[in-house]
C-alpha cells in the first residue's frame, strides 16, 4: 500500500484544515522552532493508532484538540485522516474490496476516540493492524521521531532487540500471541472453575443418591403405616360401635324402671303426711327439753373441738419439724455432691489441658512434616522445569550449532593478530569503592524496609482493629436507640419494673409483629423455663439448652424463614427452624403441599400449617400471653441497657486511643518511607556508575580476553559446543529422566496433600478439646451456682425449725385445762338428758309410725334416684360413645384423609369380613411404623426428580470440559507455533540487520567496522542487542564508548540496516540530522536518496539543515502568522529546477 495524503483538522496548533500530499521521494517540512513542524508527524502517528497521551506530548488525549488562542477559540474535537493507495490488495482480506482506502480518528473533548476506515466505524485495533501488517504504526522503525536517535543510545540491550522485532515484522505475531495467551489464560480459568463444579456436583449427586433410596424407604413406611393405622381406626370403630348398640338397649330399661319408682313415691308420701299433722304439739314440748341439752352438748363439743384444734396444731408443728429437717439433711446431701462434682469436673480439666500441651506438639510435627514435604515437591518441580528446558533446548538450538562452531573459529582466525591496551586496574578499584557503599546502603535499606514490614503489619493490625471496633460501635449505637424507644413504649404501657426470667418466652427478644406466630408454632411450651441439663428436676418440662442439628431442607418458594426475622436464639433457632412465614392463610393452604418433613407455615397473625397436614386455623387460642411476652421483653431491656451503655463508653475510649496509635504509625511510616527513598535514590546512582564503571571495563574486557586469551577460550567454547551437539543424541534418554522425575513429583504431592489432611485432623481435634473445656468450665459454673442456693437455703430452714421449736412448747402446756371444764359440763348435761327422756318417749312412739312411714318413702326415693342416676348414667355413656364415634371419624379424615367407610377398602377387607387383630396389637404396630418413619429424619422427596436434573448437569458439565481442552490444547499449539516462527523471523532478521548495519556503517563513516551481537540469553526473542563499531582508524568498541557524533551516525545506520529489511511505505524522520555536521549531513542525504532509488518508499523529512533541504525533492514550509495557529506552504523543488533550467 502507498499513502496519498494526510489531512489535519483541528489538531494541536493546525486549527483549519489542512490537506498534505505524499509523493514519491523526499518531501522535507521546514520552519522555525516551535511553529509546528513535529505537530504534523504526531497526527501521522495518531491516526496510525497512537494511544499515549505522552507520546503525544500532552498529560491527556484531549490534549491533541486545539486548545485555542488570544484570537480564535478552542476547538471541541480534532481530526485526521489518511489516504491509501490499495490497487495492490495488500491490505487485509476485510479491506481488500476497496481499490482506495481513507483512514480517520476523529476524538472529541471528554468522549474519546472514533476510528473509521471508509466512513465504518472500527476498533483501534483493526487500524493499527492495517498498519502492522505493512510494517508502518504509530511505533514502527519508520517513525524515526524527535529523540530517537539519543534513545537508540542509551536505551539497554533488551530495548535495542525491540528494534530487531520491528525489521522481523514480528508485531503482529506478538499481538496474536498476547490475545492467544489470554484466551489460554481465561480457557484455563474457565477450566479450573469447570472442573470445581463438576466435583461440587457429582458430591451432590452422591449425597441426593442417597435421598433418594431414603425417600423410597420414606413412602414404603408411609404406606404401611396408614394401612396400620386404616385397620386401628377400623378395629377401635368398630368396638365404639358395639358398645353404643348395648348402651342404647340398656338406657330403654332404666326410663321404664324410672316410670314404676315414681308411682310407688307418690303412695308412700300420702301415708306420712296423715301422721305427720299429730306430731306438732309433741315435738314443741320435746323441742324445749332438747334445746337444753342441746346447749350444754354444743359447749361440750366446743370444748372438745378447742382440744382437738391444740391437738391438731400440735401435729403440724411436730410434723413440719421433721419435715424441715428431712430438709436440712437433703440441702447438705446436695452441697456435699457439689462439691464432689466440682472436684471431679477439675480433675478432668487438668487432663484435658494436659492434653492440649500434647496437641501443640503434634500440631508442631504436623506442620514441619508439611513444611518438609512443600520443600521436596518444589525440588521435584524444578529438577522437572529443569530438564524439561533442557530438553527443549536441545530440540530448538540442534540447527544452531554447527554455524556457531563455523563462525566461533571464524572469530579465532580473525582475533589472533589483535592485543588491546587497556588499563582497567583504575576502574576496578573505583567500582570496588562503589560496590562497598552499595552494599552498606542496600544494609541501610534493608533494616529500613524490615522496620518499615513490622510498622506496616502492625499498622495492619491497628486498622483492622479500629474498623472493627467502628462496627462494634455502629451496632451498640443502633442497639441502644432500639432499647431506649422499647423500654420508654413499654414502660408506659405496662408499668412494671423488675420481673422473674427462668422461661422460654423471656429469652425472646426483638421478634417485631411475630408474637402470633411463634405462639402458634410453639403453643403452651415458651412457658417452659430453659435448662442447661435435667440434673435438678426431673418431673418438670423444659427446653434443652445446648442443642444442634443437621436439618438443612429450604422452604419452598414464598416462604420466609421465621428465624430469619428473629434476633438469634440458641433455643429458637433450634425450635423454629423449618419453619416458614407467608402472606396469608390462602398461600400456606396453598404451600403446604410442597413441605419437607419437619417443616411448617405459619402467617404474621397466627396458625400453623404443618408438613404432616396438621392445621390449626387463625384465630384457634393457645397459650401464648402477649403482655407476658412483653413484661419479659421489658425486664431484659431493663438488664441489658446499663451494659450497652458501659461498652459503648469503652469502645468510644478504645477507638479515641486505637486512633491516636494510628496517626503515631502513619508519621512512622511516612518517616521510613522518605528516609528508604532517598536510599534508594543514592543506590540507584551508585548502581547508575557501578554499571557506567562496568560497561567500560566489560568493553574492554571484552577485547582485552578476547584478543589476550582467545586461543584457550574458544578452544572450550568449541569443546562445549560439540558437547551440545553429541547431547541431541541423548535425547531419548533425557526424555526417560523426564518421565521419571515427573512421577517423583506427582508423589511427592500426594504426600504433600495427605500431611496436609493429618495436620488439618489435629487442628480439628484440638478444637474439639477446647470446646469440651469450655462445657467444664460451664458446668463447673453451674455446681457452684447450685451450691450456694442449698447453704442459703440451709440457713433460712434452721430459722424456720427454730420458731417451730417454740410454737411446740406452748401448745403443749394446754390440754390440763381442758380436764376441769369437761368434768363440770358432763353432770349438767346427766340431768338435761333425763328430762328430755320423758317427753320423748311420748314422742318416738308417734315418730316411729311416722318414720316407718318416711322409710317407705324414702324407699321410694332411693329407688327413684338410683334408677334415674342409671338413666342419666347410661344416658351419658351413650352420648360419650356417639361422641367417641365421631372423635374417631375424625381422626380418620385428618389422619388419613377418607371417610370411615373407606376404610375396609384400605385394609382390603370385604363388607362381610372382620378383623381378628386386638386393638393393643395394632396400636404397638402403628407405633412401631411411626418410630420407624421418625427414624429416618429429614426426608427429601423430590431427590429422584433432583437427582436426574444433576445427572444432566453433570453430562453437560463434561462436555463443555472436553470442548474447553482441546481449546486449550489448540492455544497452546498455536502460542508455541507463534513463537517458534518469531524466533526464525528474528534469526533471519538479524542476519539482515547484521549485514545491513555493516554496509550502512562503511557508507556513512567512509570505512570502518561494526557488527551487532545477541547477547544475555540463548532465546533470540529474550535477549539483548549490543553494538560494536569500529570508526576508520579507531578500535572497535561498544556504542556507549563511541563520540557524539559517532554514536548518533552509528544509531542512524542501525535505524536504516533495520528499516531496509522491510522497507514500510513511508519514512518519517523529525530532525534526525540536528546532531550531524555538514560533511555527515551529506553522507546522511546521499543515503536517503540511494534508498529511494532501491526501494518505493516515500520520505518525509523534518529538519533545519540547510544541505538536507537542498535535496529534498519538494518542501512544505510551516509558519505561524497568528500566534498558536499553524499554516502550511509547499513549494516543489523539482518542478522550479525545471523552471529555472528552462529560463
Amino acid at each position: 500500500m502507498k499513502f496519498k495524503s494526510i489531512r489535519i483538522s483541528g489538531f494541536k496548533s493546525f486549527l483549519e484544515p489542512t490537506e498534505i500530499d505524499l509523493n514519491e521521494g523526499l518531501t522535507g517540512i521546514v520552519g522555525p522552532n516551535g511553529c509546528g513542524k513535529s505537530n504534523i508527524v504526531e497526527a501521522m502517528k495518531w491516526v496510525m493508532g497512537e494511544n499515549s497521551a505522552r507520546q503525544m506530548r500532552g498529560e491527556g488525549m484531549d490534549d491533541v484538540i486545539f486548545s485555542g488562542s488570544n484570537e480564535r477559540p478552542a476547538r471541541n474535537f480534532a481530526e485526521v485522516t489518511i489516504k491509501l493507495d490499495n490497487t495492490e490488495k495488500k491490505a487485509p482480506a476485510s479491506f481488500n474490496q476497496f481499490d482506495e482506502i481513507e483512514i480517520s480518528r476523529k476524538i472529541e473533548r471528554e468522549k474519546g476516540s472514533t476510528y473509521r476506515v471508509n466512513s465504518k466505524q472500527v476498533r483501534a485495533r483493526d487500524v493499527q493492524l492495517i498498519f502492522a501488517d505493512t510494517a508502518t504504526g504509530a511505533r514502527s522503525s519508520g517513525i524515526v521521531s524527535q529523540g530517537r536517535i539519543s534513545q537508540i543510545i542509551e536505551s539497554s540491550l533488551e530495548e535495542r532487540r525491540i528494534i530487531l522485532e520491528e525489521a522481523a515484522n514480528i508485531k503482529g505475531l506478538h499481538n496474536r500471541r498476547h490475545e492467544a495467551e489470554l484466551k489460554l489464560n481465561g480457557a484455563t480459568d474457565n477450566l479450573s472453575r469447570l472442573l470445581d463444579i463438576e466435583n461440587t456436583y457429582n458430591e451432590q449427586l452422591i449425597e441426593l443418591e442417597k435421598q433418594g433410596r431414603k425417600a423410597a424407604r420414606y413412602r414404603s413406611v408411609g404406606d404401611r403405616l396408614r394401612k396400620a393405622e386404616a385397620s386401628l381406626f377400623l378395629s377401635l370403630l368398630n368396638t365404639a360401635e358395639q358398645e353404643f348398640n348395648d348402651l342404647e338397649t340398656k338406657f330403654e330399661k332404666s326410663k321404664n324402671n324410672v316410670e314404676e319408682a315414681q308411682i310407688n313415691l307418690s303412695k308412700n308420701t300420702k301415708s306420712k303426711l296423715e301422721i305427720f299433722n299429730k306430731l306438732p304439739e309433741l315435738r314443741k314440748i320435746e323441742t324445749e327439753k332438747a334445746a337444753i341439752l342441746q346447749s350444754l352438748n354444743i359447749s361440750k363439743i366446743r370444748l372438745e373441738e378447742e382440744e382437738a384444734t391444740s391437738k391438731f396444731t400440735l401435729n403440724n408443728v411436730l410434723n413440719q419439724i421433721t419435715q424441715i429437717e428431712t430438709d436440712i439433711k437433703r440441702e447438705i446431701e446436695i452441697k456435699d455432691d457439689a462439691n464432689k462434682t466440682i472436684a471431679n469436673l477439675l480433675l478432668e480439666k487438668d487432663k484435658l489441658q494436659l492434653d492440649t500441651k500434647d496437641f501443640t506438639t503434634k500440631k508442631n510435627d504436623a506442620s514441619k512434616r508439611v513444611n518438609e514435604l512443600k520443600i521436596k515437591s518444589e525440588d521435584a518441580d524444578a529438577k522437572l522445569s529443569s530438564i524439561n528446558s533442557e530438553i527443549f533446548s536441545i530440540k530448538s538450538d540442534k540447527s544452531d550449532l554447527e554455524n556457531r562452531i563455523n563462525n566461533l573459529k571464524e572469530k579465532i582466525k580473525n582475533s589472533e593478530d589483535q592485543k588491546s591496551q587497556f588499563n582497567i586496574a583504575e576502574d576496578k578499584k573505583l567500582i570496588d569503592e562503589h560496590d562497598k557503599k552499595r552494599i552498606n546502603i542496600e544494609k541501610l535499606i534493608k533494616e529500613e524496609n524490615n522496620k518499615l514490614e513490622l510498622i506496616k503489619k502492625q499498622l495492619e493490625n491497628k486498622e483492622n482493629l479500629n474498623i472493627n471496633l467502628k462496627e462494634k460501635k455502629a451496632k451498640i449505637d443502633y442497639d441502644l436507640n432500639v432499647m431506649r424507644a422499647d423500654l420508654h413504649s413499654l414502660s408506659s404501657l405496662l408499668g412494671y419494673d423488675e420481673f422473674k426470667n427462668n422461661t422460654l418466652e423471656a429469652t425472646i427478644d426483638d421478634i417485631g409483629n411475630l408474637q402470633d406466630a411463634i405462639g402458634s408454632v410453639l403453643g403452651e411450651t415458651i412457658l417452659a423455663p430453659v435448662k442447661s441439663d435435667s440434673s435438678d428436676e426431673q418431673n418438670t418440662s423444659y427446653w434443652k439448652d445446648g442443642i444442634t442439628t443437621k436439618f438443612q431442607e429450604k422452604l419452598p418458594k414464598g416462604a420466609t424463614p421465621l428465624i430469619s426475622k428473629i434476633k438469634k436464639n440458641s433455643i429458637l433457632d433450634i425450635a423454629l427452624i423449618g419453619i416458614g412465614i407467608v402472606e396469608n392463610e390462602k398461600t400456606a393452604l396453598k404451600l403446604q403441599k410442597e413441605l419437607s418433613f419437619g417443616q411448617a407455615l405459619t402467617t404474621l397473625k397466627g396458625g400453623l400449617w404443618r408438613w404432616d397436614g396438621y392445621v390449626q386455623p387463625l384465630g384457634v387460642q393457645n397459650s401464648y400471653s402477649e403482655r407476658l411476652q412483653q413484661i419479659t421483653k421489658l425486664r431484659n431491656l431493663q438488664d441489658e441497657l446499663p451494659t450497652k451503655e458501659k461498652e459503648e463508653v469503652t469502645i468510644v475510649n478504645e477507638i479515641n486511643k486505637n486512633e491516636l496509635e494510628l496517626k503515631k504509625f502513619f508519621e512512622t511510616t511516612r518517616e521510613i518511607e522518605s528516609k528508604i527513598s532517598l536510599l534508594n535514590n543514592e543506590l540507584n546512582d551508585t548502581k547508575l556508575s557501578i554499571s557506567s564503571l562496568d560497561s567500560k571495563i566489560n568493553s574492554s574486557t571484552i577485547l582485552l580476553k578476547e584478543h589476550q586469551n582467545i586461543l584457550d577460550t574458544s578452544q572450550k567454547e568449541l569443546v562445549d559446543l560439540e558437547i551440545l551437539s553429541k547431547k541431541s543424541l541423548n535425547l531419548p534418554t533425557l526424555l526417560a529422566d523426564e518421565l521419571k522425575i515427573r512421577n517423583t513429583a506427582d508423589q511427592c504431592r500426594n504426600e504433600l496433600t495427605d500431611a496436609m489432611a493429618a495436620e488439618q485432623q489435629i487442628r480439628n481435634q484440638e478444637s474439639y478439646q477446647q470446646r469440651n473445656l469450655m462445657q467444664i468450665n460451664n458446668q463447673k459454673n453451674d455446681w457452684e451456682n447450685r451450691k450456694d442456693e442449698a447453704e442459703t437455703r440451709i440457713k433460712s430452714l434452721k430459722v424456720r425449725l427454730d420458731n417451730l421449736k417454740e410454737d411446740k412448747s406452748r401448745l403443749e402446756k394446754l390440754p390440763d385445762n381442758f380436764v376441769e371444764k369437761a368434768n363440770e359440763l358432763n353432770l349438767k348435761i346427766e340431768t338435761a338428758e333425763q328430762n328430755r327422756n320423758f317427753a320423748a318417749d311420748k314422742l318416738v312412739q308417734t315418730e316411729t309410725l311416722l318414720n316407718e312411714a318416711e322409710k317407705l318413702e324414702k324407699s321410694s326415693e332411693q329407688n327413684l334416684a338410683s334408677f334415674r342416676e342409671d338413666m342419666i348414667k347410661v344416658e351419658a355413656s351413650l352420648n360419650l360413645a356417639k361422641t367417641k364415634i365421631e372423635n374417631i371419624e375424625d381422626r380418620v379424615h385428618e389422619k388419613l384423609r377418607i371417610k370411615s367407610n373407606q376404610l375396609k377398602e384400605i385394609v382390603n377387607l370385604s363388607d362381610n369380613e372382620e378383623l381378628n387383630t386386638s386393638i393393643e396389637t395394632l396400636e404397638k404396630t402403628v407405633q412401631r411404623l411411626l418410630n420407624e418413619r421418625e427414624s429416618l429424619g429429614a426426608v427429601n422427596l423430590r431427590a429422584e426428580e433432583e437427582m436426574n436434573e444433576m445427572r444432566q448437569k453433570i453430562e453437560l458439565m463434561s462436555k463443555e470440559r472436553v470442548d474447553l481442552e482441546l481449546a486449550i490444547e489448540k492455544l497452546k499449539s498455536g502460542i508455541f507455533e507463534l513463537n517458534k516462527e518469531g524466533r526464525q523471523r528474528l534469526k533471519d532478521s538479524f542476519e539482515l540487520v547484521n549485514k545491513n548495519f555493516k554496509n550502512l556503517f562503511k557508507k556513512l563513516f567512509g570505512g570502518g567496522d561494526a557488527e551487532l551481537k545477541l547477547v544475555g540469553d540463548d532465546d533470540p526473542l529474550k535477549a539483548g542487542l549490543e553494538i560494536l563499531a569500529s570508526p576508520p582508524g579507531k578500535k572497535m568498541q561498544l556504542l556507549s564508548l563511541l563520540s557524539g557524533g559517532e554514536q548518533a551516525l552509528t544509531a542512524i545506520s542501525l535505524i536504516f540496516s533495520v528499516f531496509l529489511c522491510n522497507p514500510a511505505p513511508i519514512c518519517i524522520l523529525d530532525e534526525v540530522d540536528a546532531a550531524l555536521d555538514d560533511s555527515n549531513v551529506g553522507r546522511f542525504c546521499n543515503l536517503l536518496d540511494k534508498i529511494v532509488d532501491e526501494t518505493e518508499t516515500y520520505f518525509l523529512v523534518v529538519t533545519h539543515h540547510r544541505l538536507t533541504m537542498a535535496k529534498m525533492n519538494r518542501l512544505f514550509g510551516v509558519t505561524m502568522e497568528q500566534k498558536g495557529i499553524s499554516r502550511l506552504v509547499s513549494v516543489d523543488l523539482e518542478q522550479a529546477n525545471k523552471i529555472k533550467d528552462i529560463a
